[in-house]
C-alpha cells in the first residue's frame, strides 16, 4: 500500500464511488437551486458578467462556481441532476488530492498519505459537500491546494517560484469562489498554527516570491468585485451591508455551538476526538507528523468560526481538513503500535470497543432496514440483498481485524463501510425519507411542453425558499398579488402559484371573465409534519 500508482488509483477508486456514484438520488437543495438557477440564466440570457437569479441581479456570491454550472448546463443540459453535480465532485477530487500532497510535505511515511487521502474522503461533510452543486467544496478545495503549494515552496530548497506562483493562482480561485471565506476559515487557521509551530524561517529569502504570490491573489480576487462595484455601485453597497449583517443576525447560534464539531466527520468522529485528547494523543501523533502543528490549527479554525454569531454545520469544512489528518495519523500509529509487543493497554481498549461497535452498526443495518415497510415496498428484495452481502462481508472483515489485532483492517473496513452506504443506501434514502402522502415534484412542470413558453407568476412576495421551486419548474416566476393588481400581470396564458385554492385567491372577474384550469397542488415536502408552505402550492393555469 506505499506504492504511489497504486494508492492514487484506489483513491481515484474511492473519491468516485464517495463523491460520483448515485449522487443524483437526493433533489437540489436550496443552496444548489440558487447556483443552477443563476446558471441556468447566465445560458438563458447570455450574461456571465452580471449573475441574475430569477431575472434579478444576484452578486451575493462570486460567480466561479456558478460559471462551472453554467458550462456544465452547456455541455449536458438542465435535466440530469447528477452529471451537473460532476464539477463538485471534481473539486473534491482536489481536495482530497491537495491533501494528499500536502501530508507528503508534512510527513517521509509513505502509507500516511494514503490513509489521510481516504480518511477526508469518507469524512461525512466533505462527501456530502461532494455531492453538492454549491460554493463550499470550491472555495475549500482551491485553498487547501494553496495552503499544500505554500508548505511546499517554505519547506523545499531551491527557487520554489512554481509553488508560490500555484498558490497565489489557488487562492485567486478560491476567493472567486465563496469571497473571504477560506482565507479567514481555512488560510488563516494555517498561518496561525505554522507561526507557532513551524515558524517562517526563510521567509525573508523568499520574499519576492510571498509578494508575487500576494499580487496574483489580490488580481484574481478582486477583478470581478470591482466591476460588479464601477456597474453597480448602490446595488453592491446593499449587498455587502445585507451579507454583513447576515453574519451577525442570521442562523444565530451560542459561541460553543461548534464544539461537537468531531461530529461531523461521522464515521470517524469517535477517532478524531481521540486525536484530540492533548496528552494521550500527543507522543503517539509526534512519532508521524507534528502534532501540534495540527492541533493548533483545528482549534484556531474553531474559534475564529465561533466568534460570529451565524453558524452553520457546512461551515466546519475547513476544521474536517487537518482534523482528517490527525485521525489519519492515529491510525497510522495504531498500525505501527500493533505490530510491536506488548501494545499499549489504552490502544488496546480503544481498538477492541471501535472494532465491536463498527462490527455490530454492519450487522444492524440490513435488519434496520427490513423493517422498514416504504422501503421494502419500493425497493424489493434484490436490494436487501445486496445489502446484506455488503455489510455482512464488512463486518466479517471487522471480525477478522478484531482477531488478528490489526488497525490497517479496522480503518479499510470503515472506508468500506461509507462506500458501502454510498452503493446500496443511497438510492434507498428518497425512498424513506418522503413520508409526505401528498409529495408531488413541481419538475412535472419542465416537462411540459403547452407551458414552455407561458409566463409564470406567485401569488405576492417571492420568498427565499421558493428558489427551489423556480429551479424545479423550470422557470422564472414572477410576483402578482391579485388583491393589489386585480388585473392580469401578462396576456394569458399564464400560470399562477398560489398557496390558498385559486378560487379563494383570484378576483371574481378574473375568475368571470377567464377560463381557470388547476393543474392540480404540488408539495415537495418531503416530511409529513413541520412542512414549508412556501414549497406547497396549486398552480393553475389562466388563459
Amino acid at each position: 500500500m506505499t506504492n504511489r500508482k497504486l494508492q492514487l488509483f484506489l483513491i481515484l477508486l474511492i473519491t468516485f464511488i464517495a463523491f460520483v456514484v448515485n449522487n443524483g438520488a437526493i433533489e437540489a437543495n436550496i443552496m444548489e437551486a440558487r447556483n443552477l438557477t443563476t446558471a441556468r440564466e447566465m445560458l438563458e440570457e447570455n450574461n456571465w458578467l452580471e449573475p441574475t437569479m430569477n431575472g434579478e441581479l444576484r452578486l451575493e456570491k462570486p460567480p466561479l462556481p456558478t460559471w462551472i454550472a453554467a458550462v456544465m448546463m452547456k455541455l449536458c443540459g438542465a435535466e440530469n441532476l447528477s452529471l451537473l453535480r460532476l464539477p463538485s465532485a471534481l473539486a473534491g477530487f482536489l481536495m482530497v488530492f491537495f491533501l494528499y500532497h500536502l501530508t507528503s510535505q508534512i510527513s517521509e511515511d509513505p502509507l500516511l498519505r494514503f490513509l489521510v487521502a481516504c480518511t477526508s474522503a469518507t469524512s461525512f461533510y466533505i462527501f456530502f459537500l461532494a455531492r453538492d452543486m454549491s460554493w463550499d467544496i470550491f472555495c475549500h478545495a482551491f485553498m487547501i491546494g494553496a495552503i499544500s503549494l505554500i508548505h511546499k515552496g517554505m519547506k523545499g530548497k531551491g527557487e520554489g517560484w512554481s509553488a508560490f506562483l500555484g498558490a497565489g493562482i489557488l487562492m485567486g480561485l478560491s476567493f472567486l469562489s465563496k469571497g473571504p471565506v477560506s482565507f479567514y476559515a481555512l488560510l488563516l487557521p494555517y498561518l496561525i498554527a505554522r507561526s507557532f509551530t513551524y515558524g517562517w524561517k526563510g521567509a525573508n529569502t523568499r520574499k519576492w516570491r510571498l509578494i508575487t504570490m500576494v499580487l496574483i491573489a489580490l488580481v484574481l480576487s478582486f477583478w470581478w468585485p470591482l466591476y460588479i462595484w464601477f456597474s453597480h455601485p448602490e446595488f453592491s453597497a446593499m449587498i455587502a451591508k445585507q451579507e454583513s449583517l447576515a453574519w451577525l443576525e442570521r442562523s444565530t447560534r451560542p459561541f460553543y455551538h461548534y464544539w461537537s464539531f468531531p461530529a461531523q466527520s461521522g464515521i470517524w468522529a469517535i477517532f478524531a476526538a481521540i486525536t484530540l485528547t492533548y496528552p494521550y494523543a500527543r507522543q503517539r501523533i509526534n512519532k508521524f507528523g507534528n502534532y501540534n502543528f495540527l492541533f493548533i490549527w483545528v482549534f484556531s479554525s474553531v474559534l475564529l468560526l465561533s466568534f460570529f454569531p451565524e453558524k452553520k454545520e457546512r461551515y466546519l469544512l475547513p476544521v474536517l481538513l487537518p482534523l482528517a489528518i490527525l485521525t489519519a495519523i492515529y491510525f497510522r500509529y495504531l498500525i505501527d503500535a500493533f505490530r510491536g509487543s506488548p501494545t499499549d493497554r489504552t490502544d488496546r481498549i480503544i481498538f477492541r470497543v471501535n472494532t465491536l461497535l463498527m462490527t455490530l452498526i454492519c450487522v444492524a443495518i440490513p435488519f434496520v432496514l427490513i423493517f422498514l415497510p416504504k422501503v421494502m415496498e419500493c425497493a424489493g428484495y434484490g436490494p436487501h440483498l445486496i445489502n446484506f452481502i455488503l455489510f455482512w462481508g464488512l463486518a466479517a472483515l471487522l471480525v477478522i481485524a478484531l482477531r488478528l489485532k490489526n488497525p490497517f483492517m479496522l480503518w479499510m473496513g470503515m472506508v468500506g463501510m461509507v462506500l458501502a452506504v454510498c452503493l446500496s443506501l443511497m438510492p434507498l434514502v428518497p425512498k424513506f425519507a418522503i413520508t409526505n402522502p401528498e409529495y408531488r415534484s413541481y419538475q412535472e412542470l419542465r416537462h411540459r411542453n403547452d407551458l414552455k413558453a407561458i409566463p409564470f407568476f406567485f401569488n405576492g412576495e417571492i420568498p427565499g425558499k421558493f428558489i427551489e421551486v423556480i429551479w424545479n419548474s423550470g422557470h422564472k416566476v414572477k410576483k402578482w398579488d391579485p388583491v393589489i393588481e386585480p388585473q392580469l400581470p401578462a396576456t394569458p396564458p399564464l400560470l399562477f402559484f398560489s398557496n390558498e385554492h385559486p378560487f379563494d385567491v383570484l378576483p371574481a372577474a378574473i375568475l368571470k371573465n377567464y377560463h381557470i384550469e388547476v393543474i392540480g397542488h404540488f408539495d415537495s415536502n418531503p416530511g409529513k409534519r413541520g412542512g414549508n408552505k412556501v414549497l406547497s402550492n396549486f398552480a393553475t393555469v389562466i388563459q
